[in-house]
């Protein structure tokens, strides 16, 4: 009895010995998932079968959002790219940052001579002291690359590896590349060379080469966590695409009514198979039950070569066609497959929710929530509204404006010319019905709650243009 009693005390101090040391605590509790961030450039709501397309062929990324948590109401921080893509690296509005407009070679703020207002002369890149999700992780030990499209820094000294990231293949300050054929040269003085890209192989397809360069890091980096920030330069233009995938549509559109561009449909079948081929490689390595993937696009669809109906626009515009955009999570082992929420979420939400999932603390200063409360099962966010400050005369819509969500209502204020519109999102998703002069004091509820949120970030505010001429019209600059 005396021998057995021993036994049971030497097994209690064993547990207890094992529960205190840090050093024999569970594997997964010590090793951090894997990061892996897919942002598929200009993919439009509808774009993918997953979300209701009937032309465009995506079965490995339906595959991807049937596994893990899709989000029906998801929303880019603005409705051109430059912007959207600071708030995800950053969790901060493009409001907060002084980053409202995107990055372009042809003048730093276009807007017509004689047009009403004058857009904010903000920054054309995120400041160094602001803190991207790769610094976030650099405690953890994490490896971490962005591949492809950068565009939130105009100079050198803004490009990934001056914030956080450790390498860098080709992301420089354009938005589009030159062309997607390798070399990746033109003739263009604007823009003839794909930057930070060694080996550019006559030939090749560059969706295919930055996905190639994907599963290269991964392989090289499987025994440390990494966070892998795939941003693809497709389906952005120019609409280029393998002949026999464009033959391909070109079979299939007879009868469309809708989504009828055999290029882009090409490019997006293309993108498909290359995430399909990068998923593949991730579960033969052993990785993918450690790997969270985050899928998203940076804004709505571009209109001249998508369709986004329901969605009233596209690209641009800050109707939702120009701000609603395909967003899904995998988390394996939390988040079980064909998950769905109807919560509405914008970009700024993706560093504190990939903070919460990796448990690291966010910035004090972020604008975003972390999502993993609903990704766990909750309901909603309990979060009051959603806003966009879009003061700058895009190249595809030239209406700069501002719009405000609350709960199923939307507002949608242009500058030039100045036109105030109240949707109900519940009952009118393709934002017909003007509601504003039959609800003035949800107007004037929203229009506060607007100028509330917009002035706590001390914005760099648009101004008159003293030159403003009301007969001219700026829809033909």
């Amino acid at each position: 009895m005396k021998n057995m009693t021993k036994t049971v005390c030497q097994i209690l101090v064993l547990v207890l010995l094992t529960s205190c040391n840090p050093s024999v605590t569970k594997e997964e509790k010590s090793t951090p998932p894997n990061i892996l961030f897919i942002l598929v450039d200009d993919l439009g709501w509808k774009d993918l079968g997953s979300y209701g397309s009937n032309f465009y062929e995506t079965p490995n990324i339906d595959k991807l959002c049937g596994e893990g948590m899709k989000f029906t109401e998801a929303y880019s921080a603005c409705p051109v790219c430059s912007p959207t893509r600071a708030s995800i690296l950053t969790g901060k509005n493009p409001a907060h940052l002084g980053f409202t407009g995107h990055i372009t070679a042809i003048g730093r703020h276009r807007y017509p001579e004689k047009g009403k207002i004058i857009p904010p002369k903000d920054y054309m890149h995120v400041a160094l002291d602001e803190v991207m999700i790769p610094e976030i992780m650099r405690p953890l030990g994490y490896s971490t690359i962005s591949i492809g499209k950068w565009h939130v820094g105009e100079e050198e000294k803004y490009f990934p590896t001056y914030q956080g990231f450790d390498i860098n293949i080709a992301g420089y300050e354009h938005g589009s590349p030159p062309t997607y054929w390798g070399p990746y040269e033109t003739e263009s003085t604007w823009n003839p060379v794909i930057k930070n890209l060694e080996n550019r192989r006559p030939g090749e397809y560059l969706t295919d080469r930055l996905t190639d360069e994907a599963i290269q890091f991964i392989s090289d980096n499987k025994e440390n966590p990494f966070f892998v920030y795939l941003s693809h330069y497709g389906v952005h233009t120019p609409l280029e695409a393998p002949d026999s995938l464009v033959k391909k549509y070109e079979q299939k559109l007879v009868g469309q009514t809708e989504q009828k561009n055999a290029i882009y449909a090409a490019m997006i079948e293309n993108m498909d198979w290359n995430i399909g081929r990068l998923l593949n490689s991730l579960k033969a390595s052993g990785l993918d039950e450690n790997t969270i993937v985050i899928f998203c696009s940076d804004n709505g669809g571009l209109g001249k070569v998508t369709n986004n109906a329901p969605l009233r626009e596209g690209k641009g515009f800050l109707y939702e066609g120009g701000i609603r955009i395909p967003l899904f999570i995998k988390w394996p082992g939390v988040v079980s497959g064909g998950q769905v929420s109807n919560e509405p979420v914008i970009t700024d939400d993706l560093l504190p929710t990939i903070a919460d999932m990796i448990g690291v603390e966010a910035p004090a200063d972020v604008d975003g929530v972390s999502l993993v409360p609903l990704l766990k099962g909750s309901q909603d966010l309990s979060r009051e509204m959603i806003a966009w400050y879009y003061p700058h005369y895009s190249p595809q819509s030239k209406n700069p404006g501002h719009a405000i969500r609350m709960g199923d209502y939307k507002l949608v204020e242009y500058y030039d010319p100045q036109q105030v519109s109240l949707f109900n999102l519940k009952s009118d998703l393709s934002e017909q019905k003007n509601l504003a002069d039959q609800l003035p004091d949800k107007v004037n509820e929203m229009q506060d709650a607007f100028s509330k949120w917009l002035m706590d970030f001390d914005p760099i505010l648009h101004t008159e243009n003293p030159d403003y001429d009301p007969d001219y019209n700026n829809t033909s600059n």
